[in-house]
């Protein structure tokens, strides 16, 4: 995860999103395709995520650039990473070293430094060995503008709680730092019982497993938790911002849990501390007063409920960012209206 400095980088917060079903393979071992999209325009923006859906992804690797656009500029191609689910066979990691005077990338987040309008990717996809061609499914890619800021939005009057199972962190090695993937194996076994497909309910090692970043060093990169859970068949999963808690609601309501990225000690009400790293937690309602539930997986009994002003300037620390996990074909409502 990218830990976001609060820092005005605009007048006003406003998202963008940008996604594309794709459908190509790569079906020779050792030789890689190219698949370029050119010019994708999108609201003004100075930072941007890329997220992928690869199946079967046990024999692929992906490399992921992207560059920026404005009128005036195009920025180098910034390498977003080099991703594989196996990595004995291939890297899974995101890259150092890539500021320079147009911009840099902060893990998995793109930052410019002069607002954007469009941008170039490419993926790189590689058949490793032989098996069952891998297919670049889906990619998205999540823009931002501007500091999010803690609404004023009245509650819309959702008040509903889904059944998401719940496992806490602390429970499994190095438990410390696995907020993310232990939200994520929530998330899926919560769809593993939904849609009766056993197979979706993995436990935290084995995804902490399949999303660690050895360059990070960690398992709390963004797309790499959501390239692992889009590798089921007939699963999506992508990162996105959203612009305000009404987003969160419509999501809620449609009966579609939302993993927060948000700022651990400003959800609990406490001002935020120099070592804050940020913390992913599982929204699965709101209560009578508006307020969110979570399964948070700090505590050994994850459901909590968190006052609704305390949640939204702890989701700002992050910019609204939220993985979003979904079956493929799910009728859901938009990332974000307005």
């Amino acid at each position: 995860m990218t830990a976001i400095p609060l820092l005005a980088m605009a007048a006003t917060f406003s998202p963008g999103f940008f996604a594309a079903e794709v459908d190509r393979a790569a079906p020779e071992v050792g030789k890689p395709v190219q698949i370029e999209y050119s010019d994708l325009p999108m609201e003004p923006f100075k930072e941007a995520i890329v997220s992928w859906n690869v199946e079967p992804a046990a024999n692929a690797s992906l490399r992921i650039e992207m560059r920026a656009k404005s009128v005036d500029s195009t920025t180098k191609w910034y390498r977003m990473a080099d991703w594989a689910m196996d990595r004995s066979l291939s890297p899974r990691e995101s890259l150092k070293g890539q500021k320079d005077g147009t911009g840099t990338v902060m893990t998995d987040t793109l930052a410019v430094n002069e607002p954007a309008t469009a941008f170039d990717i490419r993926f790189v996809l590689t058949k490793l060995k032989e098996g069952p061609d891998p297919v670049l499914k889906f990619f998205s890619v999540s823009t931002s503008i501007g500091k999010a800021t803690p609404g004023t939005g009245a509650p819309s009057g959702v008040v509903k709680t889904i059944d998401v199972p719940r496992r806490c962190q602390g429970n499994y090695p190095r438990g410390g730092s696995l907020c993310s993937p232990t939200s994520l194996s929530m998330v899926l076994w919560h769809y593993a019982n939904v849609l009766s497909r056993p197979e979706l309910n993995k436990d935290v090692p084995e995804v902490e497993a399949n999303v660690w970043d050895a360059v990070y060093d960690g398992a709390g990169n963004w797309p790499f938790n959501t390239a692992y859970a889009g590798s089921f068949p007939g699963m999506r999963a992508y990162v996105a911002r959203m612009k305000d808690l009404s987003d969160l609601e419509r999501w809620i309501d449609a009966e579609y849990p939302v993993i927060c990225s948000v700022s651990f000690d400003m959800l609990r009400g406490r001002p935020l501390s120099p070592e804050e790293s940020g913390h992913l937690v599982v929204l699965v309602g709101f209560d009578e007063k508006g307020d969110p539930v979570f399964n948070d997986p700090a505590y050994k009994e994850p459901r909590k409920s968190y006052p609704r002003a305390d949640f939204e300037k702890a989701w700002a620390y992050s910019n609204h960012t939220v993985y979003l996990v979904h079956p493929s074909d799910a009728k859901t409502p938009p990332v974000f209206t307005g």
